[in-house]
Order: C-alpha cells, then sequence, then structure tokens
C-alpha cells in the first residue's frame, strides 16, 4: 500500500498486511486529530517505509506522538510506546484507503454518542453547503 499527504512531499509505503484497522474513539484522538474519532491501519514497524519527504513529529502525551508532514500538515502515523513494534498509520493518508473497512471500534467509553447513527444521515454526492 503507497500512502501520500495532501501536498505531497511525504511518500511512503506500508506492507498489505495490516494488523488491523481501527476506529479510536479516544478524547486523545479527537482532540489531537479535531474529528469525532479517527480511523487507522496498524502496521507492523518494519513494514512502514518513508519513501521521501520529511516528518515533524510531536508528544502528544506520554503515551503518543503524532508523525504528519511538516509542509501541509497532513497525519501519517502515529506511535505508542505500549503498542512495541506497531506503527499506527492514519486511513486517510493511503490512496487505497477506500479499499480498507475498520473491524472495530476501541475507546467506546469516550464515543460521541451520534457517531452510532452516521449511516442513518442524510446523504449528497456534492457539498450542499452554501458559499462552498
Amino acid at each position: 500500500m503507497e500512502g501520500r499527504c495532501l501536498c505531497e512531499h511525504i511518500h511512503f509505503s506500508v506492507s498489505d498486511d495490516a494488523v488491523t484497522v481501527v476506529n479510536c474513539h479516544c478524547n486523545l484522538c479527537r482532540k489531537m486529530n479535531g474529528s469525532a474519532f479517527s480511523t487507522y491501519v496498524v502496521v507492523n514497524e518494519s513494514e512502514f517505509e518513508l519513501v521521501s519527504g520529511a516528518l515533524k513529529t510531536v508528544q502528544v502525551s506520554e503515551h503518543a506522538s503524532k508523525h504528519f508532514c511538516e509542509q501541509c500538515g497532513t497525519p501519517v502515523y502515529n506511535k505508542n510506546p505500549n503498542l512495541t513494534g506497531l506503527t499506527i498509520v492514519y486511513l486517510g493518508a493511503l490512496d487505497s484507503a477506500a479499499q480498507l473497512t475498520p473491524v472495530m471500534n476501541i475507546y467506546c467509553e469516550s464515543q460521541l454518542h451520534w457517531t452510532s447513527d452516521l449511516a442513518s444521515l442524510k446523504h449528497f454526492q456534492q457539498n450542499v453547503v452554501k458559499g462552498q
């Protein structure tokens, strides 16, 4: 699997053998990513290769560091010292994101109640917000 940041400064590859794909609902992920939850592809550390570009790293807690493009800010992966040997890749940074499906939700004690009803919301193929 290949991945890139928004500005294409970063290019990386990971093996097709993901350990798992998860939706994380913890408060830390929600805050550091500005989203209701984050979807990650967990891979063995040895299967992640930064092909080109430079990443910036921020230690967001004692258990998490976030690695992202220093130019456009696209998050690429997280590391957690408690998950030795694993790299937590952001699903959205992968070119093949549409081919992967989460298999579980984690940290559900902090899950926003409305996220379980996402499939029941109205669906539009284009942006319907005025001025966009």
